[in-house]
């Protein structure tokens, strides 16, 4: 690169963080141009302690840990010691308690795309103070998912896959996954200043000096606490200062792939992509790492996010540019995404010559990254998107038009390049499918939309009458008929326990930790059923006046619609 263009783009990057600043916790960028290498770091540690970002600041990579499982990967294909495209089995031992539903294979190739056809869970995630830490094998064959979709047919990005693709490292190099990084990737490297353990036990100068670091929201309000464990630690765990990271991303610029990879052919494989975006020749992935639509389309990385960091790391190796970004904020965009997009540029708007009635991809999406079963699944309802047509050829989502650049092809100016492209096609079993980085968005039938959302709407007017009914009873002082407050209490239970299993979830928690409450709505359910039986068999036997009967009646109501809720949506164990 030209003196004056570095020059530009230090200017571009300097004036970037000076206009954005006070939206800044603290953030360290690094960018590595050919030779040239240019750093910036603001904002502070610790904001009350006024503790300034520095080059000892620590940072969590979260999910740009992932890379290190990837190059592990490439690592041992390159010795001769797995195939990518061979079932997993193969590698894995035969009491270990796979998660699989269908016949067909799942290859290290289909982990690294997010293929292997696992759903997600938001339970587990991580841990604040665990008593102890499970091995890897016990974490991955106690995880909240299933395969629910064949090998190969829909992308959602899994934390669990990685967790299992650094499994099978594990087991064909025969050393515990940290052990196995800490020898083939940071010695080699020489990043001494970064930990892989779930809680740092494998550096104690890390551990020390994340406690000089604090982790804030999107409007710098403290996050506390911040610093939990991760259980499927290959996933997320890592923690380090930024200029060890600056290692990394040199070493996948390097010329000759060493000190990684005993030969250049194996680097420039790990950056080479394995699956594109359906029907088209736009690179989706590499091996693990996720395709950034850029000027030159040929950026790949990872962005990471923990409960209180973000990071993004993005690599060009063609044009022998890297970039990587740290921040001590949660779901951080205007750095992580941000100054990548000015490093690499944004994907260039074609003119097609063919343009499709848009109208054909409208309706409501959901992702097919989302937990599939379990009381979890309940929050697909809460990700979904509706795509509708804008004039004759673009669409609108979430408030984004998307312009169509080719058909099935829609890129929008309206968010960070890292989110620009969405890609439309016909799956032959999943029908119309709206692709975007990490996952594939499955068409709703409208019907399956209204039906689920008005079974919530429902649940919540039986237990709107259950409070009424009593406030009612008890302002009145009206004598209450045993039974029929027997059920409302229930009722009241079951809403409250409901109420409190998704607070629960959402504070981050073990799966485990809700047992008790989701066996709790089973002990509803079937009390409902014993109530509601006794409620029918009164009004069916006993003579009663209108008033009582449609009391009776709407009381049974209730009960079966908060039943039918628990069942639909499995808020049980």
């Amino acid at each position: 690169m030209a003196a004056s263009e570095q020059q530009e783009l230090e200017e571009a990057l300097s004036d970037y963080l000076n206009e954005h600043g006070e939206k800044a916790a603290g953030v360290a960028v690094i960018v590595v141009n050919e030779d040239e290498i240019t750093y910036l770091m603001d904002g502070y540690a610790d904001i009350k302690r006024q503790v300034p970002v520095d080059e000892e600041t620590i940072f969590e990579w979260g999910s740009v840990s992932k890379v290190l499982i990837w190059i592990s990967i490439l690592q041992l294909e390159e010795a001769g010691h797995l195939e990518l495209d061979k079932d997993i089995a193969t590698y894995l031992p035969r009491d270990f308690h796979s998660k699989l539903s269908f016949d067909s294979p799942v290859t290290l190739t289909h982990l690294m795309n997010h293929t292997a056809g696992y759903d997600d869970s938001y339970t587990d995630l991580m841990v604040l103070k665990p008593a102890e830490i499970a091995s890897l094998k016990e974490v991955l064959e106690a995880a909240d998912v299933r395969q629910v979709f064949p090998p190969g047919e829909v992308v959602a990005y899994s934390n669990y896959g990685a967790g299992l693709a650094a499994y099978v490292v594990e087991e064909v190099s025969g050393m515990d996954f940290r052990l196995y990084v800490q020898k083939h990737i940071f010695e080699p490297l020489q990043m001494t200043k970064t930990s892989i353990d779930a809680e740092q036990n494998d550096l104690p100068w890390v551990k020390e000096q994340r406690k000089n670091v604090q982790g804030y929201s999107e409007d710098l309000q403290l996050i506390q606490p911040n610093h939990y464990v991760i259980p499927l630690y290959p996933a997320g765990s890592v923690t380090g200062v930024a200029s060890d990271l600056q290692k990394l991303l040199k070493a996948l610029l390097s010329e000759d792939g060493a000190p990684l990879f005993r030969h250049r052919q194996t680097l420039d494989a790990l950056l080479l992509p394995t699956l594109y975006y359906p029907g088209t020749n736009v690179p989706r992935m590499a091996n693990g790492l996720v395709s950034l639509p850029s000027e030159s389309g040929q950026v790949f990385g990872h962005g990471g996010n923990t409960v209180a960091f973000s990071s993004s790391f993005y690599v060009d190796r063609q044009a022998g540019t890297g970039v990587l970004v740290m921040t001590n904020m949660a779901n951080e965009r205007t750095f992580t995404l941000g100054i990548p997009e000015i490093v690499f540029g944004k994907p260039h708007k074609e003119n097609p010559s063919t343009l499709e009635d848009s109208s054909k991809w409208a309706g409501i999406y959901e992702p097919a990254r989302v937990p599939r079963h379990g009381f979890s699944k309940v929050y697909g309802l809460l990700l979904r998107s509706k795509s509708e047509q804008a004039e004759a050829h673009d669409l609108t989502m979430n408030g984004l038009r998307y312009s169509q650049t080719g058909p099935g092809m829609y890129l929008t100016g309206d968010d960070f390049s890292a989110y620009a492209i969405d890609v439309y096609s016909e799956h032959p079993v999943n029908g119309n499918m709206l692709s975007s980085a990490q996952t594939d968005m499955l068409r709703i039938p409208i019907y399956q939309h209204l039906l689920e959302w008005g079974s919530i709407a429902l649940g919540a007017l039986a237990a709107l009458l259950s409070i009424v009914f009593m406030l009612f009873s008890l302002l009145r002082k009206i004598r209450i008929h045993t039974i029929l407050l027997m059920q409302h209490v229930l009722n009241l239970l079951a809403v409250l326990n409901a109420v409190w299993i998704a607070y629960r979830t959402a504070s981050i928690t073990t799966y485990t930790s809700i047992h008790p409450f989701l066996t709790a709505n089973l002990f509803y359910v079937a009390a409902s059923w014993v109530v509601s039986g006794i409620l029918i068999a009164r009004m069916r036997t006993g003579r009663k006046d209108k008033r009582e009967a449609f009391i009776g009646i709407l009381t049974v109501m209730t009960a079966v619609v908060l039943t039918g809720n628990i069942l639909y949506w499995e808020f049980y164990f």
